[in-house]
């Protein structure tokens, strides 16, 4: 109930708090605003900006390493192109030609 009195009562006419007052103040105030989008934005080109390209490239070197140990455990060379099964028999299975993505 006394949520519903404070907003229905003007900020300045509430009693005792001096809590309100300060939050209203610091919410209007266009510096304090613009502050606060100022260093949102510069953390997050930061965050974004250095930090995800290490994440990425950790990411990627993990999975190329459990790409080439699957590779490996099945016999599978890579070769441009087109992929070579050690353990089938030389047929067309043996090779098979893969879509450039390029």
């Amino acid at each position: 109930m006394r949520i519903v009195i404070m907003w229905l009562i003007p900020l300045d006419e509430q009693p005792g708090d001096n809590f309100f007052q300060a939050y209203w103040h610091i919410l209007s105030d266009p510096a304090h605003c613009a502050v606060e989008v100022t260093l949102t934005i510069l953390l997050d080109v930061v965050m974004l900006g250095m930090l995800w390209p290490l994440v990425k490239g950790y990411v990627n070197s993990r999975l190329q390493r459990q790409h080439a140990e699957l590779d490996k455990e099945h016999g599978i060379s890579h070769h441009g192109d087109h992929v070579h099964r050690e353990d089938a028999e030389e047929t067309d299975d043996a090779c098979e030609v893969t879509a450039s993505t390029d």
